[in-house]
């Protein structure tokens, strides 16, 4: 799958601590701590927000699978700041803290800070992290996909993949059984392609 480059990332980074850092001085932005596997639904609430501490998952609201996961710092709300879809909603994956705007009063926070660019930027990641995932569905067996999705967990920070259920990242982002997937990863385990150790991914070679 494609990934950022180290120049990209780096201006998204710089973006989201500026960002971040005008939500925080700000007036119109307070604090607000989430717990695991608490609900946003960034279109009512209204607001955008953020992700100073902590982890989410970004759901689709039709059928309530995963479409990216996104760790702190970020700034989220933006894809839902001018539309009234509400397509989207987020979960806490661990206990969060973020700073929230209203929506109108982050338009007039970017517009007064030359932000724009900024928000943009950002936005442009957010919306290459759907075309990653967009790639994922696009094999046509089911062993190709899981294969996909294990290229993906790879390519984690060992931290990240370390802590990472293959089982629970392939079934939340998928229609998939799990002995499907079971079977799946059996047959690349004999053959040597991967090792699991304790439903993790250690090694991996395709």
């Amino acid at each position: 799958f494609a990934v950022e480059s180290p120049m990209f990332q780096k201006d998204i980074e710089n973006a989201v601590v500026l960002v971040g850092d005008e939500m925080k001085k700000s007036d119109n932005a307070w604090l607000s701590l989430r717990k695991k596997r608490q609900r946003i639904d960034l279109k009512s609430d209204g607001n955008i927000l953020f992700l100073e501490k902590g982890a989410v998952s970004v759901h689709r609201v039709e059928n309530d699978l995963v479409m990216v996961s996104i760790s702190a710092p970020a700034i989220l709300g933006l894809p839902q700041m001018r539309t009234e879809v509400a397509g989207h909603y987020l979960r806490c994956d661990t206990d969060c803290e973020m700073w929230a705007m209203s929506a109108p009063n982050a338009e007039l926070l970017f517009t007064a800070k030359n932000l724009w660019k900024h928000a943009f930027d950002i936005l442009t990641l957010h919306l290459q992290r759907y075309f990653q995932r967009e790639k994922l569905q696009s094999h046509r067996t089911i062993r190709e996909l899981i294969i996909e999705h294990l290229k993906y967990i790879w390519s984690m920070e060992p931290e990240m993949r370390e802590n990472t259920s293959v089982y629970t990242f392939i079934l939340a982002r998928n229609h998939i059984s799990r002995s499907a997937i079971h079977k799946v990863l059996q047959e690349l385990v004999s053959d040597g392609k991967i090792i699991m150790k304790r439903g993790k991914l250690s090694f991996f070679v395709c």
